[in-house]
């Protein structure tokens, strides 16, 4: 029998195909039946070689007796990429692996996610296995049994997303040989560990730029007008306001550039000269009849956003804890998702699943009012074209009758943030936010109007009257509060204005001198980071490219934020509730020693222009990484000649004093990729010769580990420290002194460490 083998990006995708297709049979890794093989990926099973894997000087080993030649073969551009599985899930690479390779599978079917990254995800699978198999494409972005088979009546020829993996593949060993090349020449060269990349260094430039407009920022003070004024002589009335001087009736030498007032005793005339005229006139009124449509479904990042605004939840703990959701719990769909849309095939199943979602207590009120009033799903809610990968976020069917309360977040869950808690708050905002979307407009009458007075200055004033609530009820409802991107002025929700005509006379009741100061910019917090990343494209030249990407992707923004913060370069500070972020001396310095363009959005976006153009098939990979090879040579050059004068030695701890030279010593910890310190390494400032790796061969031979901090500090305070060690044979210990020496090898001066057993006294 001939079996096809569809190949998921996830086990929870590939266990709804299967269960869709018949494929019925629970086996090692996949399923089983109906002629299907049903097997996933989980998360990134092959990724590119390390720069050892070329011949390349290993990091490990970049600041050691190898730090020359690591410097002079920068920039690394391997002439042919490898492939690698990746250590953390190479059995379930093993057991696809095999799948393909067996007789009896007639040909692959991609099912991973329609974004370049799923596309290229598959493909990196399909090449290091050495597939050589025909494969079809599975195409849809919706997971109901419906769009299940109608993507497999409707397979596609693989070979069509061809330019799409090139393009993606083309991005990938750019990102690798920028990453790498950069990252080495400013770390070894200022001695520090230095982390660059397309994605990362913009976003630490975020950072940086918005911190020095705070601190360069010079507040301004200036004045206003506000004055009471009536049609009737009621005493009530209605206010108005003057800000600024757009008309030349204040003297030059007492506003500013922007037209503000900054002489007190100027605005105190004005206000005196329209209490003694006592009236003005209604030189302009205008009524219309407005809406404000409701938020949209929510993707990953507008999720993070509200979760850091509303909990101050960082990004990475609200993506962890929406995974958690989708894995464990089922009660989510996908959360990596782009997209703030869903798709036709999904509309017939709305009603139900609200109805779903007021199967818990809190939500039946909620739910039974959206039923009864109708949904409102159109357009703002509904759109095939723009949605890659994935749906929106919305609940799944298991919403119905479950139980937020009795959420546990497993042990891995937890390592990552994710507590009942956060699993509660999460869900939550996810079904107001359905509700919410579902609902009709916010509608209200606008007012504006202007007074003129006899001194030539014309105040002005809105208000607005509700006509219908809407969504706002709706959220007030479910949250207690009223969810708007609109800015309050004045008070213009709750000021509410008499019958008035155009040309009509009002009585002054009063008017006076209202203080102000402008505000310099916020520091970002997580939330407004996001943003920045999302809209990077915004204000640069080419950036149109990245309206609606930015930079990074929903599935890596929340890890590159966190990396900022584990590789020390920014900080939290906290102001009142609010945790806002800033650049640390080192993330200061870090910005200052990189060529411009490096940490400009830039790079992303002319890199996606010629990625679009790969794709379209007007250009080719190898004109794209000639181009970006003659760039990454110069820029390296440029890192390698500029001499910036800065240092990073005051921004660093110091561990005590070099046991040769006496110069402060400073500590390097290496990380792996999901930030767990795999080696720590002491070095002397003045780079004298003297280092001290803790786990040197030395310690691990005599004593089966390496060395803790606090004896690493012992042993370069005392230049030596008596350990028990391991006798090779028979299991014994002895007490062994651990010492330094020195080794010359090519005119320069290495440190080695020794052990001597210590003589027992007679």
């Amino acid at each position: 029998m001939a079996y096809k083998l569809c190949t998921a990006e996830k086990p929870g995708i590939a266990k709804d195909i299967a269960r869709v297709i018949g494929a019925n049979k629970k086996m090692n890794g996949y399923y089983e039946g109906n002629g299907y093989l049903v097997t996933w990926a989980v998360g990134h099973l092959v990724g590119l070689a390390e720069p050892e894997e070329y011949g390349f000087v290993s990091q490990k080993d970049m600041f050691g007796d190898s730090k020359d030649k690591a410097y002079d073969e920068l920039p690394l551009i391997p002439a042919d990429f490898k492939l690698i599985v990746l250590e953390p899930t190479k059995e379930q690479f093993k057991i696809v692996k095999e799948l393909m390779h067996r007789d009896d599978v007639e040909y692959i079917i991609d099912c991973g996610d329609m974004g370049a990254e799923g596309h290229i995800l598959q493909w990196f699978i399909r090449e290091k296995a050495g597939c050589k198999k025909p494969v079809k494409r599975f195409c849809t972005t919706s997971m109901t049994d419906e769009a299940i088979k109608e993507a497999m009546s409707h397979l596609r020829d693989a070979k069509e997303f061809e330019p799409i993996i090139r393009g993606e593949f083309c991005k990938k060993k750019a990102d690798w040989i920028l990453g790498m090349s950069l990252s080495r020449a400013e770390s070894i060269k200022y001695h520090a560990g230095v982390n660059v990349g397309r994605v990362q260094s913009p976003t630490l430039g975020f950072v940086v730029k918005r911190f020095l407009e705070v601190q360069n920022f010079k507040i301004t003070n200036y004045f206003t007008l506000d004055a009471l004024v009536d049609e009737a002589n009621t005493h009530t009335g209605f206010h108005v306001y003057w800000e600024r001087d757009s008309d030349g009736i204040f003297p030059p030498q007492t506003r500013d550039g922007d037209g503000r007032v900054l002489d007190n005793a100027a605005i105190c005339g004005k206000a005196a000269e329209i209490k003694r005229a006592g009236q003005g006139t209604v030189a302009d009124i205008t009524v219309a009849k407005k809406a404000t449509d409701r938020p949209q479904l929510y993707d990953i990042t507008e999720l993070q956003r509200d979760a850091n605004r509303k909990y101050g939840y960082t990004a990475a703990v609200t993506l962890a804890t929406a995974q958690a959701l989708y894995e464990t719990q089922k009660v989510l769909s996908y959360p990596r998702t782009d997209s703030r849309y869903i798709t036709t095939d999904l509309v017939p199943y709305m009603e139900a699943r609200i109805k779903a979602i007021g199967t818990i207590p809190v939500y039946k009120v909620a739910a039974e009012k959206a039923v009864s009033a109708g949904l409102n799903i159109d357009k703002k809610i509904v759109d095939n074209a723009k949605v890659t990968d994935h749906h929106a976020l919305i609940p799944t069917d298991k919403i119905n009758g479950f139980n937020p309360s009795k959420m546990q977040p497993t042990k891995e869950e937890q390592n990552k943030g994710v507590t009942a808690e956060t699993m509660q708050n999460v869900l939550n905002l996810v079904l107001c936010r359905m509700f919410v979307s579902f609902s009709p407009a916010y509608k209200y009458e606008q007012t504006n109007i202007t007074v003129s007075f006899q001194n030539g200055m014309k105040f002005t004033a809105s208000g607005r009257k509700p006509v219908s609530q809407g969504w706002k009820a709706v959220q007030l409802a479910l949250s207690g509060k009223e969810e708007t991107d609109d800015e309050d002025t004045h008070g213009e929700d709750e000021q509410l204005f008499p019958a008035l005509q155009k040309g009509q006379t009002v009585n002054v009741f009063d008017c006076k001198s209202v203080a102000k100061k402008t505000s310099p910019p916020k520091l970002h917090t997580e939330a407004t980071l996001l943003t920045a990343m999302e809209n990077a494209g915004q204000q640069i030249e080419n950036g149109a490219i990245l309206k609606g990407k930015g930079i990074g992707t929903q599935a890596t923004r929340a890890e590159i934020i966190k990396k900022l913060f584990d590789t020390g370069v920014v900080e939290t500070v906290k102001k009142g509730k609010t945790n806002y972020i800033q650049p640390t001396a080192k993330g200061n310095t870090v910005i200052r020693i990189l060529p411009p363009d490096v940490y400009s959005p830039k790079i992303t976006a002319d890199w996606e222009t010629k990625i679009a153009l790969i794709a379209e098939g007007k250009e080719t990979e190898d004109n794209f990484m000639r181009e970006f090879s003659a760039y990454i040579k110069s820029k390296t050059e440029q890192v390698k000649t500029t001499e910036t004068g800065l240092t990073f030695k005051t921004e660093r701890e110091v561990f005590g004093n070099c046991p040769w030279c006496g110069a402060p010593v400073y500590r390097f910890q290496e990380k792996n990729d999901k930030g767990k310190i795999t080696e720590t390494r002491y070095y002397c400032s003045d780079k004298c010769g003297w280092d001290l790796k803790c786990h040197d061969m030395t310690f691990m031979t005599r004593m089966g580990r390496g060395i803790t901090d606090v004896e690493a500090r012992k042993l370069i305070a005392k230049k030596f420290i008596v350990l028990d060690c391991k006798l090779k044979k028979g299991g014994g210990k002895y007490r062994g002194e651990f010492t330094f020496y020195e080794r010359v090898s090519n005119e320069k001066k290495y440190c080695n460490v020794s052990c001597e057993p210590v003589k027992k006294k007679a």
